[in-house]
């Protein structure tokens, strides 16, 4: 890998490795690295062959809504993957100043759910899809561009009949985030992803996360036996619509959310049309 990207500085560090700033040698272009390290994944010898296989996966979506994937492989340091070098700042740090307004929320929504779209399409599933994976750039016209990032945990949609886990992960995630099944070692599916969005939306729109708590292990009791304060009385000044419409999202049960992301894009949309 040395011989043809330069490592310029870190971004940031994470469970798996870090993420670096570098330059494409061949390309003469800047780059987003991340290397998982070997020594970063304990005895789960097969998670950077899984990451990597992931990413092979991943660099197949072609979406302006999603980082693209130029490169990855296994050198004496481990895996590494090469991406697109998203610019601006995570949606996190944009909601630590405040809540979305309307017009930002809207294209929230419409690019992270036709990002996803594309992802799943390929049978993919993000499975740590929060604030902190979505890159957003401001737009000389005002607008907002999604960049959804870090599919360091994605995975292939399962096969009919095949286990879900594997044996060798833990409960990887980001617990204000992740879906009630997740907890349970349940089976996963878009719907999972679905879940996370709605979180994402709900925080979003309220600087609150829908499911709280002040360990961990309240955070995940709050997932499996929620009690979320009602986004209406949070957002007043929202239409009803909108805001049934987000708490659709983080059902506790997964047979009565969206069945994928098209079906919630397409409801968003009628209910977000003029007069509805």
């Amino acid at each position: 890998m040395n011989e043809r990207y330069e490592l310029l500085a870190p971004i940031a560090e994470g469970g798996l490795g870090a993420v670096f700033r570098a330059r494409d040698l061949q390309q003469g272009r800047e780059v987003a690295i991340k290397r998982i390290l070997a020594d970063k994944v304990g005895g789960c010898g097969t998670a950077v062959d899984a990451l990597i296989r992931e990413a092979r996966k991943q660099s197949k979506v072609q979406h302006p809504n999603v980082v693209a994937v130029y490169d990855f492989g296994v050198d004496t340091e481990g895996g590494f993957i090469v991406m697109e070098l998203a610019q601006g700042e995570t949606l996190e740090d944009v909601i630590l100043r405040g809540a979305l307004t309307a017009d930002d929320f809207d294209t929230l929504v419409r690019q992270t759910l036709d990002g996803m779209s594309a992802v799943h399409a390929k049978g993919i599933l993000h499975l740590d899809l929060k604030p902190g994976n979505l890159m957003i750039q401001r737009l000389p016209n005002g607008g907002l561009q999604v960049k959804i990032l870090d599919f360091g945990l994605a995975k292939s949609t399962p096969r009919v009949g095949e286990p879900d886990l594997k044996a060798c992960e833990g409960l990887l995630g980001s617990i204000h985030f992740m879906a009630p099944e997740q907890f349970e070692r349940a089976p996963v599916d878009a719907r999972t992803d679905i879940y996370a969005l709605g979180c994402i939306y709900y925080y979003a729109l309220t600087q609150k996360h829908p499911f709280d708590g002040e360990t961990k292990p309240q955070v995940m009791a709050a997932h499996l036996h929620p009690r979320t304060p009602l986004l209406g009385t949070l957002r007043p000044d929202l239409p009803a619509r909108t805001v049934k419409w987000v708490e659709w999202l983080i059902n506790r049960a997964p047979a009565n959310r969206p069945v994928s992301v098209a079906e919630a894009l397409r409801v968003y949309e009628e209910v977000t049309k003029p007069g509805a």
